[in-house]
């Protein structure tokens, strides 16, 4: 009973965390957010990818959001290390925060429970940064493989084509987000080193942000006139 508030807080974390990704997903489909008005562009990519016979800029422009991921996802790793890293010397680190007067570290058992969910958020992370690398690796191979305006091929299969090389950029870019997202999370476990108090009010912040980021904010809104489309209109996208 010691250290019910630490346990709910960490229930009121995941469920956050979960709840708030779907909703951003939902969310997404029938107003703008950065996710869907990324979509419009994507398909302006791809459509005007097929109308040019050089696709080196496209190719050197997929590259540079697959390095993005490559960052992050070399991030995540070597920040895990470094936590198992501070789990195996647990009873220095604890003696060490201890000396910290805001800082409540608990039990050896809890301290390790923070650092393991720590663990857990940048593990996945990594899972969804890799993942959206290999992604944009297919993404390469489709630009590779995209017909040249000049090659007999029947437009609906061009159409296609656009369509669905959009919706693989879509999925790379959403496995990233959530990779991301995660980072931003991670912020909030640190909180929990204050108490179950500040992990919650530090989860409530980081969706605050992420909201207002993807939902409110001002390059969203420019993203949205610069197609020529209202901020405030509905979408209802599938």
């Amino acid at each position: 009973m010691t250290y019910f508030f630490d346990w709910l807080a960490l229930l009121i974390f995941f469920t956050a965390w979960v709840a708030y990704t779907r909703y951003a997903s939902e969310q997404g489909k029938r107003y703008h957010s950065l996710s869907s008005i990324m979509h419009h562009y994507r398909m302006d990519w791809m459509q005007r990818l097929l109308r040019r016979e050089n696709r080196v800029a496209d190719m050197s422009a997929v590259g540079n959001l697959e390095r993005n991921s490559a960052f992050f996802a070399s991030a995540s790793i070597f920040i895990v290390a470094g936590l198992i890293t501070a789990l195996a010397a647990s009873e220095q680190v604890i003696r060490l925060l201890n000396e910290i007067s805001f800082v409540q570290t608990g039990t050896k058992a809890l301290w390790e429970a923070k650092v393991g969910v720590l663990i857990v958020v940048f593990i996945y992370a990594f899972l969804s940064f890799t993942w959206s690398m290999r992604q944009f690796g297919f993404m390469s191979v489709m630009i590779g493989s995209a017909p040249t305006p000049t090659e007999s091929i029947d437009d609906s299969v061009k159409r296609q084509f656009a369509i669905h090389g959009a919706k693989v950029m879509d999925l790379a870019g959403r496995q990233f987000n959530l990779g991301l997202r995660a980072f931003y999370f991670s912020l909030a476990v640190v909180g929990w080193l204050l108490g179950p108090f500040w992990f919650v009010a530090g989860t409530a912040v980081i969706i605050g942000v992420l909201y207002r980021r993807e939902f409110r904010s001002t390059t969203l809104k420019e993203l949205i006139r610069a197609r020529g489309l209202d901020p405030d209109q509905r979408i209802d996208r599938e």
